[in-house]
């Protein structure tokens, strides 16, 4: 591309870079900010949720899909050209479903920590200097105060 006009560079870094994602809410106090940015993790990880749940839909199908795929070529007696040409069978491909899942338990735990972390902020009570602060709860125990 040819880059003498400096606008015409600066849009193509810009769509180079790396994507930034960013937050704002102007609200009457930091505790109805945190709320809004609470608010927003939510929404985007229920959107995450619906998504993993249409690729898990997807992948069950190409899962049956191989499978008849399989069935008629052992039926016929059929070889795959993969196989034929490189003598190994091609890998399988790992469920994206799965990873998305993890992706997004690892979220929920980050957001509850941040909720605490907001909620710590804007407590009233005293923290000890050199007081050790646990935001990540384990399962069944009360949050960290």
């Amino acid at each position: 591309a040819d880059c003498q006009d400096s606008t015409a560079c600066r849009n193509m870094a810009d769509t180079m870079a790396a994507p930034t994602v960013a937050f704002a809410s102007l609200e009457s106090s930091s505790q109805a900010a945190s709320a809004s940015f609470i608010q927003h993790i939510r929404q985007t990880l229920q959107k995450a949720q619906e998504i993993t749940q249409v690729v898990s839909e997807a992948e069950s199908i190409a899962e049956d899909a191989q499978k008849f795929c399989d069935a008629i070529k052992a039926q016929h007696n059929m070889q795959s050209k993969k196989l034929a040409l490189t003598g190994k069978p091609s890998a399988p491909v790992p469920p994206l479903a799965a990873s998305l899942t993890r992706e997004i338990q690892t979220s929920v735990v980050w957001t509850q920590s941040m909720l605490q972390m907001c909620n710590t902020a804007e407590s009233s009570a005293d923290i000890a200097r050199g007081s050790k602060l646990k935001f990540v709860q384990k399962s069944g125990s009360a949050p960290a105060q």
